[in-house]
């Protein structure tokens, strides 16, 4: 055990506190560890005045104090994935604090800490919020926390700003002080300022390098290149040092007394080195081991990344331990299995829960990159509703595996000499050098084979790499690795709940996981014909819509709705709008009146008649406003019939209004509609048996154009829309929904008219020989969206589907 004697009367502003898990101080060539600046890791008794005396314990999963005067347990406390950093007495008159620091595991270093009061005995007053990457100081009676500010798009060594809080003792008590913060700040101010004393003694490999080095290591410790990529990128931006002219000397002179003079990349808090940002370094207990390996992560960038791998290994065995969740099958090649241990590598906080934080959770960001720079778009997003997190100092998820339908995207950066691999987009460019000129084309599906080993680009966002390829006729070139894979399988998409509502959430936080809606379409689920007229408007204001109950808000369903954060202020300072499909028997009352109390910023409109076909009409009148659309959709007010399912998107993605009548006669509201807004052209959808000849007849004394979309059955009638809305050579996806039954479906349709794809009907058990010869029709391989689980459309169903191209 190690012996730790604090400050007896006075609070330290030096590095102790500032940044005490450091251990380290400023020296001239290199970071180096101080035993004398903080507490190690293992066991260490802190002495102070009065016979006081603090025994701590910090390793990497857990930390402990004791309290003690004369063998007296005066306070206790353990943390999970929290070392306790530094701890401090104050003593003002008859006042006594003692404060300690913990911070928490991961790159994020959040720091928070505990004000205990007392003389005889302690009690804990004050627990302060959590601070990323942060630094501490006390002089006097106060903490000041300099903590930065990240905008979604900062990596983490690069804040927009840092701002300061400022917490005072008084009186047995902390109050945070109102200060005045500072306005936004450029990412390069005063505050960090930039003299001319910096030793710049190190340089950055090139990002064609740098990315070359991440790919090996990467597979070398078999966790997929594209995480890593990702990873180090929003660490770092990928670089281990930073570039001449840019180090933030007046901040580490101010904050970082480890800090050597020289351009090694630190991070904000001090903390992380390099370009992974390794910090566990600091459970060392040896000084001399200790300074080695900070020597060796300042200066050798492919140690520093070996490392930040290996600490990205033991935070997916986390999942071992219960700590977090394993996903499906719990196959590291899995990018989608990645979530939960790339949570981990930031630290379990708060900040990283993705439904609160759906934006600036670290593990989003990076799966965002990923999409974004890695050109991975065939990677889903996360399905968070499924998540149930409690917040116990940390994140907890419970030990469960978390089981859903994933498309099981493996790395596309790790091919061999002679492997054949097949095209996953529409249409790939051939290069003849990567980023070089275009000498062909390759379409979904076909089959190329890899001639020699990769080649990076020089950019830190193009994460992806380039494979000299050789196609089935000979011709060569260089495709990018993010379309190429090593499956000939169909690309699908199940979207899929317990029940619809579930399904509905599903398909919305799939299509609107990343993408800011403008508000939420909320219909009826039981009797869900209200709702079909509404894909329209859910397209107008590129919003999802979900489902609910009459009576009761599903659970499920708000919480995806408070994931969508309908109190933010879309475009131009327009307030975010739930709109309520139905009159109060469809959505009650009191479903309203909870979402107007909830979401205060929001508005809260209700769309109804007092007859579904006036529901439909003030809904197309909504979809109408500021539209130059003169033509509409007719199809039956029946509940039971799918006809109109399929032309949903269509007329959603076009912003064509829909508009429901009986079968033997126009509705009024449908003339009524008609003379209003100058409609010229009315289309029906279905045969006769849903849409009368009467009414056809009726439609055209009042417009000049009326056509009809139908066949024999729903199924015919929905291939007959996709034949005519939906050209085969631009056709990339398709939507699939159960024939019979449109509540599975219907929260779909305002997906597939963002996708501008068509939706098909099927059997639940047998795939409609009409629908299977028009998708043989098709000149390439599209992909495929499941709206609803195995009771809609079987797994056999979906196999004759997916065999259809190969």
């Amino acid at each position: 055990m190690s012996k730790y004697f604090g400050d007896k009367t006075s609070i330290k502003k030096a590095g102790g506190f500032v940044l005490s898990l450091l251990f380290l101080f400023m020296a001239a060539s290199h970071l180096t560890a101080a035993e004398e600046n903080g507490i190690p890791g293992g066991e260490t008794q802190l002495e102070f005045e009065g016979g006081l005396t603090a025994e701590v314990n910090n390793n990497q999963t857990t930390s402990s104090i004791k309290v003690v005067r004369n063998a007296k347990v005066l306070y206790s406390n353990k943390a999970t994935l929290a070392a306790i950093a530094d701890i401090q007495l104050l003593t003002e008159n008859t006042d006594h604090y003692l404060i300690i620091e913990y911070r928490l595991d991961g790159t994020g270093q959040e720091v928070y800490f505990e004000v205990l009061s007392g003389g005889q005995e302690y009690q804990k007053v004050f627990t302060s919020p959590t601070y990323q990457r942060a630094a501490l100081e006390m002089e006097g009676q106060e903490i000041t926390v300099s903590y930065p500010v990240f905008e979604n798009n900062d990596i983490m060594t690069e804040p927009t700003d840092i701002l300061d809080d400022v917490f005072k003792l008084e009186q047995g008590k902390v109050k945070k002080q109102a200060n005045e913060q500072p306005s936004a700040m450029s990412k390069i101010t005063s505050r960090f300022a930039i003299l001319a004393s910096v030793e710049e003694k190190y340089s950055n490999p090139s990002y064609s390098e740098i990315s070359r080095i991440l790919t090996e290591e990467a597979v070398n410790a078999g966790i997929p290149p594209e995480i890593v990529k990702a990873t180090a990128y929003q660490e770092s931006g990928w670089q281990q040092y930073w570039p001449k002219g840019n180090t933030p000397e007046s901040h580490y002179r101010k904050n970082c007394p480890n800090w050597d003079g020289t351009n090694v990349k630190l991070g904000y808090d001090c903390i992380g080195i390099g370009i992974m940002q390794v910090s566990d370094y600091r459970f060392i207990e040896d000084p001399e081991e200790k300074q080695r390996e900070i020597n060796k992560l300042s200066t050798d960038i492919r140690y520093n990344i070996r490392e930040g791998l290996k600490i990205l290994q033991q935070k997916w065995n986390y999942a071992n331990a219960g700590l977090i969740p394993k996903i499906n099958d719990h196959d590291k090649s899995k990018l989608e299995n990645w979530y939960f241990a790339i949570l981990a590598y930031n630290g379990l906080s708060s900040r990283n829960d993705p439904l609160t934080n759906p934006a600036s959770a670290y593990q989003e960001k990076i799966y965002r990159h990923i999409n974004d720079y890695g050109l991975l778009e065939d990677l889903p997003p996360f399905p968070t509703y499924l998540l149930n997190p409690r917040i116990d100092g940390i994140l907890r998820f419970g030990g469960e595996t978390i089981r859903y339908k994933a498309s099981q995207v493996t790395t596309r950066q790790n091919y061999s000499v002679n492997q054949p691999v097949y095209v996953t987009a529409d249409r790939l460019t051939l290069r003849d050098s990567p980023s070089g000129s275009q000498i062909g084309s390759l379409k979904r599906g076909e089959r190329v084979t890899i001639t020699g080993s990769f080649q990076s680009s020089n950019s830190n966002t193009s994460q992806f790499v380039w494979y000299p390829v050789r196609t089935s006729s000979g011709k060569t070139g260089f495709a990018a690795s993010s379309y190429l894979s090593s499956s000939p399988n169909t690309l699908t998409y199940a979207l899929e709940g317990s029940r619809r509502y579930e399904t509905s959430v599903s398909i919305a936080n799939f299509g609107w996981h990343w993408n800011n809606s403008q508000g939420v379409i909320l219909g009826r689920g039981d009797l869900p014909i209200d709702a079909l007229t509404g894909s329209v408007l859910a397209a107008k204001f590129a919003s999802p819509l979900l489902l609910t109950t009459p009576g009761t808000l599903q659970e499920v369903t708000l919480k995806e709705i408070d994931r969508l954060n309908p109190d933010h202020y879309v475009s131009g300072s327009r307030p975010y709008k739930i709109y309520l499909l139905g009159g109060t028997a469809a959505v009650s009352l009191k479903i309203e009146n909870k979402l107007k109390s909830r979401y205060g910023n929001a508005e809260i409109i209700r769309l109804s008649g007092a007859t579904r076909y006036e529901t439909a009409a003030n809904i197309a009148e909504v979809t109408a406003r500021s539209n130059t659309a003169d033509e509409i959709y007719l199809t039956t007010g029946d509940e039971k019939s799918s006809d109109a399912l399929s032309i949903a998107s269509y007329a959603a993605e076009n912003q064509i209004p829909i508009l429901l009548t009986e079968k033997s006669r126009l509705n009024k509201q449908v003339s009524q509609f008609i003379q209003d807004n100058n409609i010229r052209k009315a289309t029906i959808i279905g045969g006769t048996n849903a849409v009368s000849a009467a009414v056809e007849k009726t439609l055209r004394q009042k417009v000049s154009i009326v056509e009809r979309v139908s066949g024999k059955t729903r199924f015919e009638t929905s291939v007959a829309i996709a034949e005519k809305y939906y050209p085969k050579q631009a056709l990339s996806n398709v939507f699939f929904a159960r024939g019979y039954g449109m509540a599975d479906s219907l929260s779909g349709t305002a997906l597939a008219a963002r996708q501008k794809s068509p939706l098909l009907l099927t059997n639940e058990k047998e795939v409609p020989e009409v629908l299977s010869e028009w998708l043989k029709g098709l000149p390439g391989e599209p992909v495929y969206y499941y709206l609803g689980g195995n009771s809609a459309i079987s797994p056999s169903v979906r196999n004759k589907l997916e065999g259809l191209f190969h």
